[in-house]
This record gives C-alpha cells, structure tokens and sequence, in this order.
C-alpha cells in the first residue's frame, strides 16, 4: 500500500461516435500501467483489442499474467449485472493489493450501475481508495451529469468530447469548460483539464 499514490480518476465524456472510446482505448495501450482491467458487457474491449475476455475465476486469474483483464460477466452472472460490476470492483481492488505499479479500472457508462445518490460501495472503493494500491479508474460516459458525487468529488482529469444535452453541458461547465467550444468540437477533438494542476489541452485524436 502507498498512500503518497495520486488520485487517478478520469472522466471521459461525449456522445456517441465522437471518440472517446477510441481515447480510452489508446491511453490503456500506451500508458505504464500493470493491469488494465475492463469491465465489459456488451465485449466492446474484447471485440476492439482483439483479446479472449474472462469469463470465470480461473480466466480472471490467467489474465493477470498478460496486464489485460477483460471481464465478460455473462458467463459467472447470467442476468444479475450489477452483481457482476461489483464483484468486479471489488476483485480487482483486492489483487491490486499484492501487483506493483500503476493498475487501472475502466467502465463505460458507469451510472447505468449507481445513481447520482446512491453507489455500490465495492466502486466507492475503488474511486475513494484505490490509489493507495495503485488502482485508478477511468470512466467514460454520454451523460456526465448522472454520475454519482463519490466520482465527481475525486475526479483528477475531464477529458470532453463533443456534448449536446445541456445538463451534460451544464455539468462540463462545473468543470470549467467553455460550454460554446465542448458543442462546437468536431468528431475526434477534444479538451483536457487536469483538476488537480489546472492544466488545459486541446487535441484531435489520429484515425
């Protein structure tokens, strides 16, 4: 356990087709982290990487030994989702414990298993505790403004795509960005705002 670990906990948003998975993607490919771990429904992860997901304990564990752990829950939990996203939230939480190095948990559309009231506490965990093993969390969403006050209070970076709802405008806003240029983005740009230094960046993503 290091508690001199940084918070880590990033907010991808933007809507659909604009990039952010593409973003999301390319940071768990290139950045120094020792596990990558991907909770993964719907197999977007597995179908876009071109990895066999886990869908049992022994899978799980085979997939430590190559830093990507993408979890297909359908096979342990039929029809119980929310008990799978927190079965995973937890595991992963208890085997960053005994793995070195950076770890990262990454969920898309992660209000679909908490409210803006209410958050499972395996993932509050995770948002509010995780780096003191070295376990960050990466989100990304369409609706910014569902996400539960247990993520928002420990968000280190916002990363914008594209977004058109205004509660989710309104919410980028909170944020410090300029609502008129996070509507005007093309496909593929974005605006980054490190909460923690106050640094800004703006890119497009390469296809």
């Amino acid at each position: 356990m290091d508690i001199e670990n940084k918070r880590t906990v990033t907010i991808c948003a933007g809507v659909s087709g604009t990039g952010k998975s593409t973003f999301a993607l390319r940071y768990l490919v290139n950045a120094p982290l020792a596990i990558r771990f991907c909770f993964d429904p719907d197999g977007e992860f597995a179908d876009r990487l071109g990895l066999e997901p886990a869908q049992d304990a022994y899978g799980l564990g085979l997939a430590l030994c190559n830093s990507w752990v993408i979890f297909d829950p359908h096979g342990i939990f039929p029809g119980r989702i929310n008990e799978a996203f927190a079965f995973f939230c937890e595991w992963s939480f208890t085997v960053s414990e005994s793995i070195p190095g950076r770890k990262c948990l990454v969920v898309d559309e992660v209000w679909k298993y908490c409210t803006p009231n209410a958050i499972p506490e395996e993932l509050a965990l995770v948002t509010q505790t995780g780096r003191k093993r070295g376990l960050g969390l990466l989100v990304n969403t369409q609706l910014p403004n569902k996400l539960n006050g247990s993520i928002l209070n420990e968000v280190s970076e916002f990363v914008c795509f594209r977004l058109q709802q205004d509660k989710a405008l309104e919410k980028a806003a909170e944020y410090g960005f300029d609502v008129e240029e996070v509507k005007a983005l093309a496909d593929l740009q974005f605006v980054a705002r490190n909460l923690d230094s106050g640094g800004e960046l703006r890119g497009r993503i390469k296809v």
